[in-house]
């Protein structure tokens, strides 16, 4: 599959880098020769030097043959009339924008042949829904969710006096006594994918499957409940703040913004009459106590400064807020979140990746999410009629080292298969893989 990505910015570098990791053809076209430079360098992938309105420098990066495009730049207008351009110019079955502005994604032209555009992805919405379902499910822990199979992964951070810790995965089972799987661990920056002898370490991070009836069980037996949060207090009113905000006013839950911008403030309190909105500085200790905000269910920090969201999570914590939330991009500060104790990290360009990759996945491929930093993935596949996985049990089946079946859906019933299971047609499987092997195992889901 080729795909042409225009920008080498933060989060197209982010998707060009996520789509050569899964073996596809990609070319980035990049108009500031510094960042070009750059991603030639750290990217194995063809890097075109131009301007990607101009329709010569797209020939050059073979937009012809490609199957996808993707314009990804910082300027939403730049994106659409890319997309528009290939639209006009070229035969390609896929344009995708990133448009930031809402009014523009919002408007009834996009997936029209007029507009040229098949799917905008807006970066600051993807995130600001993982916000809001990482608090809905509690936030005790980053949750993936998939839309055909009634099953959650959680990655839980183990410490010292964890329940998880210092027991092997048998041990765990039989004292849980519920139906679950722990997909893989991440120790020291490597994925273990386990088996029933593995021992369970302090600073572990445990990808954990489960129902999301089960999880309740589980949370609770393992001394992680998962309290109902009502009071939210949202350190940040940019556009992911404001998004945040707008979906979690509207499921009736508690909102304070705080931002020290007074004009973002005056419109906050214009947008959300129903939200306190406080113009004032997180670091100024006496907030927490003029406004009680010790007594809040969660902090989500959502500004644009990493350093400040980890830090003001952390300071709210230890303040009292049970849950913390933070907006986080470089990989190594996700890393650093999850060792001071913030419950949930969540990455504006992961998120917007993700919506990606699920849109242009072709044949029984249903969905793909990175996990792990990247270097593992869930995949969601349909079962063809024919295909090798079936009429056999699991452990017959040779799938790649490193990759597991890890849930199945069938009609209305949701199995975590052991060795035994049998994989029927029609069913929906949930695959975790070390590495980037989605397109892999898809051969064995296929007919």
């Amino acid at each position: 599959m080729k795909i042409v990505v225009a920008g080498a910015g933060e989060v197209g570098f982010h998707i060009a880098s996520s789509l050569i990791n899964e073996g596809k053809d990609v070319v980035l076209v990049e108009k500031n020769p510094a960042r070009a430079k750059y991603a030639s360098s750290h990217l194995d992938c063809l890097v075109i030097t131009g301007e990607a309105t101009n329709p010569d420098v797209l020939k050059e990066a073979g937009i012809d043959s490609a199957d996808a495009f993707i314009s990804a730049t910082d300027y939403d207008e730049v994106n659409m009339i890319t997309c528009f351009i290939v639209a006009s110019e070229f035969e390609v079955p896929v344009k995708i924008a990133r448009v930031r502005n809402v009014s523009y994604s919002k408007r009834k032209m996009f997936g029209t042949a007029l507009a040229g555009v098949d799917y905008v992805v807006n970066p600051e919405i993807e995130a600001a829904k993982t916000i809001v379902s990482t608090v809905q499910h509690g936030a005790t822990s980053d949750i993936f969710l998939f839309e055909d199979v009634n099953i959650q992964l959680r990655d839980i951070i183990v410490d010292d006096d964890s329940f998880f810790c210092g027991k092997t995965l048998k041990d765990i089972k039989r004292d849980l006594k519920e139906e679950f799987l722990i997909a893989g661990i991440m120790r020291d920056e490597e994925i273990v994918i386990p088996d029933g002898d593995t021992v369970v370490l302090d600073k572990d991070h445990i990808y954990l499957v489960a129902s999301s009836r089960s999880f309740v069980r589980i949370l609770k037996k393992a001394g992680m409940h998962g309290k109902k949060l009502k009071s939210i207090v949202i350190l940040g009113g940019g556009n992911i703040g404001h998004h945040v905000a707008d979906m979690l006013l509207k499921q009736g839950k508690s909102v304070k913004i705080i931002d020290k911008d007074y004009e973002i403030c005056k419109m906050l309190t214009a947008d959300f009459p129903n939200a306190l909105v406080l113009n004032a500085d997180i670091s100024d200790e006496s907030i927490f106590e003029d406004e009680q905000l010790f007594g809040c269910d969660a902090i989500i920090c959502t500004t644009h400064n990493e350093e400040l969201n980890i830090l003001a999570a952390i300071y709210g914590k230890s303040k009292g807020i049970k849950r913390a939330v933070a907006l986080v991009n470089k990989s190594n500060y996700i890393t650093i979140s999850d060792d001071l104790g913030i419950d949930s990290t969540v990455s504006p360009k992961v998120s917007s990746v993700n919506a990606i990759l699920k849109y242009i996945r072709k044949g029984n491929i249903k969905s793909v999410i990175k996990v792990l930093n990247g270097m593992a993935e869930v995949a969601e596949f349909f079962v063809a009629h024919g295909a090798d996985v079936t009429e056999k049990p699991l452990k017959n089946i040779r799938l790649p080292k490193g990759s597991l079946v890890i849930a199945v859906a069938r009609r209305n019933n949701t199995f975590i298969p052991d060795g035994n299971f049998v994989m029927q047609s029609g069913d929906i499987a949930l695959t975790f893989s070390a590495g980037n092997t989605a397109e892999s195992l898809q051969s064995f889901f296929s007919e």
